[in-house]
């Protein structure tokens, strides 16, 4: 568990997530790999792209929500998969970095669950003794 800083978790008719991190920054990056997990499974993702991402929010759940559902959308639009992360994250709820991937292909990649969206029921973000750790229920 701990060392993908990732699970998933039965929900009814949903995909639930568990993410991990001992910093803000892992949280983000565990929580973000799980979601691919979900899209395209365990394809291997190559370094063709880089896109840079500016978010910010007024909380960490926000931050959070926000930056799962930029994910979603670069896939949904751009067919983007993510499989390295540059990532900043301040005191003030901003991130910003880099995100490096590349477009699916499917003689390369296996389609996994179609991921509709990411889902307010039971979101989850706490601190603790640990670090940081989420909980996120996708629609799918």
């Amino acid at each position: 568990m701990e060392e993908k800083g990732y699970e998933f978790f039965e929900h009814t008719a949903d995909a639930g997530l568990r993410a991990y991190g001992k910093t803000l920054r892992d949280l983000f990056v565990h929580a973000a790999q799980g979601l691919v997990a979900l899209v395209v499974e365990d394809s291997p993702i190559a370094p063709r792209e880089t896109r840079s991402v500016v978010l910010s929010a007024e909380s960490v759940e926000a931050l959070l929500q926000v930056w799962l559902k930029e994910l979603l959308f670069w896939f949904s639009a751009d067919r983007f998969v993510p499989g390295q992360y540059r990532l900043d994250i301040g005191e003030d709820m901003r991130l910003q970095g880099q995100v490096i991937g590349e477009r699916f292909d499917p003689s390369r990649h296996i389609q996994g669950v179609e991921v509709k969206g990411v889902t307010y029921h039971q979101f989850q973000v706490t601190k603790t003794t640990n670090g940081w750790e989420a909980r996120v229920i996708f629609d799918i």
